[in-house]
């Protein structure tokens, strides 16, 4: 009997050694491609021309820093902007190494590093607990791709590599860590992380408003969860998510009072154009993410409000009413992984589709895609392992396997190097405004309506 359980402990004890060292090895992995990925990004400079110049080389938290202005800037609005949460990591770093833009550069590749690894122990949570009939292996080899699209997509270049969008990386830190806490909350039913979960919404929201759309994000989870544990939902779904509601609509209120997020009537453009911009921005996000090539930092709007159309963009109103199809046959299907990656690509590119008026200078922006990538990789795993199980029963299945193998490889290769030289765009703001100088004179001539922030 002795002998019997030792070798049990022992047993267990090497295949928790495995798993670890597994994960290591993945972890050692998704390390060293986004250190090839970004690393040129340290030897960049500020973005003088390009918002850094106000948000933090003018900042007056930086050089009159008391508890007092610390505390004053979690109740006022700094250039229309509530980013408490962001000052202060400025400041930190600002204490550390002053106005070192190595610095700087280095927080933002440590923070998207984070994020990397949050992406791939949510994967592995959400697999772990709907799709149990996975193996621990495979179900790290699935969500390490997912993370590796994720951290080194060109797409991420911008939010990585500019320093003002620090807001973007740093607000999609506590998203993470709050959907990985409701998900455990789901599981244990513990409601310690289901204040957990609360408390990283509120820290999102002191860092950038697109945090707001955080509880689309808990029902979703809710919405999977459900469909795989408990076909219908009770009360306590929705009254569980009151008071992340009614923190939003706080914020929204709040914001509202200060004018912050609106823009006057006359430079709006009208809600049927704005539907023609919605569909275009979700398509040419799905477009540029699977063929991510020509990515600048600014995409101006097609004409001035008032002015026509330009009649190819009527075209994205069909394109995007085939992919709302194609969610409702997911739905009716009940192909539930593929629906819940797409419909969490939506939710977090909602609130930058136009559709509803927002002050904003350019109709795409690829930082407005670094959560949302997370949906369309989960998408694109998921759309290989639906092809590796059609073609592994077939004669040729070996090297039809090995050729998409290759051909992922080849790819994840060509995001690498593809976003190791968009890094060098973003060196001064001379040579970052040298790619689309025509394109930028053309939109300040215009004078377009709208406020980048």
């Amino acid at each position: 009997m002795k002998k019997d359980l030792k070798r049990q402990v022992k047993t267990h004890s090497n295949y928790h050694s495995a798993k670890m060292f597994v994960s290591m090895i993945f972890l050692i992995g998704l390390v060293g491609m986004i250190l090839y990925s970004y690393f040129p990004v340290l030897f960049n400079d500020f973005q003088i021309s390009w918002d850094d110049h106000w948000m933090l080389l003018e900042n007056p938290i930086l050089f009159h820093a008391t508890w007092e202005s610390v505390g004053q800037s979690f109740i006022t609005f700094y250039h229309n902007q509530y980013s408490p949460v962001n000052q202060l990591y400025y400041l930190g770093i600002y204490h550390l190494a002053g106005f070192e833009p190595m610095a700087f550069h280095l927080g933002s590749i440590v923070i998207h590093l984070l994020n990397s690894i949050l992406v791939f122990l949510l994967i592995s949570k959400l697999i772990a607990h709907l799709l149990p009939k996975y193996t621990s292996y495979q179900r790290k080899w699935i969500s390490f791709l997912v993370a590796v699209i994720f951290a080194i997509h060109p797409l991420q270049v911008e939010s990585v590599a500019w320093i003002s969008a620090s807001k973007v990386i740093l607000y999609s830190t506590f998203t993470l860590m709050g959907l990985i806490s409701y998900l455990q909350y789901k599981m244990s039913a513990r409601k310690i992380y289901l204040v957990f979960t609360f408390l990283s919404y509120a820290a999102s929201l002191m860092v950038k408003e697109q945090a707001v759309i955080f509880p689309l994000n808990l029902l979703l989870l809710d919405f999977i969860y459900h469909q795989y544990h408990v076909r219908s939902w009770n009360r306590n779904v929705w009254l569980e998510k009151i008071p992340f509601f009614l923190l939003g609509f706080l914020y929204w209120y709040w914001s509202a009072q200060h004018h912050v997020g609106l823009i006057e009537l006359p430079g709006l453009y009208p809600w049927y154009d704005r539907i023609v911009f919605g569909s275009y921005s979700l398509m040419i996000y799905i477009v540029r993410y699977f063929a991510p090539i020509n990515l600048m930092y600014f995409y101006g709007y097609p004409m001035v409000a008032g002015e026509s159309m330009p009649p190819g963009y009527y075209l994205y109103l069909g394109l995007a009413l085939i992919f709302m199809i194609y969610l409702i046959d997911l739905y009716r299907s009940r192909r539930w992984v593929p629906l819940f990656a797409l419909l969490f690509f939506v939710i977090n590119i909602l609130l930058v589709l136009h559709i509803l008026p927002v002050p904003r200078g350019n109709i795409t922006a690829d930082r407005y895609m670094y959560l949302s990538v997370i949906g369309l990789s989960a998408w694109s795993v998921w759309a290989l392992g639906e092809l590796y199980s059609f073609f592994k029963n077939t004669e040729r299945s070996r090297w039809i396997i090995k050729g998409a193998t290759g051909l992922v490889i080849v790819y994840l290769i060509g995001c690498m190097i593809y976003s190791r030289n968009l890094t060098r765009n973003w060196k001064d703001s001379d040579t970052l405004k040298a790619e689309v100088k025509e394109h930028l004179d053309s939109w300040t001539d215009a004078k377009r309506p709208g406020d980048e922030k």
